[in-house]
């Protein structure tokens, strides 16, 4: 087997234990980014209450504008 054909392999390996298998890995992005979206909406709510905290809006709004 050429070094290649090693390297291959091993990704293939490396890349099944790494997504389950592959097959679940779209469904569980997509639950992690709607959960992703609940948090965030329910930051925003909290934030715009008025009982919340003024610095704690302040660092929501910095923290949520410095995600990638």
């Amino acid at each position: 087997m050429t070094p290649r054909e090693l390297a291959n392999e091993h990704s293939k390996k490396h890349n099944a234990r790494t997504t389950g298998g592959g097959s679940d890995a779209p469904k569980k992005i997509r639950e992690l980014q709607e959960r992703i979206k609940r948090l965030e909406e329910a930051g925003d709510a909290l934030a715009n209450t008025q009982t919340y905290d003024l610095l704690e809006t302040v660092n929501w709004r910095k923290a949520k504008e410095a995600k990638p």
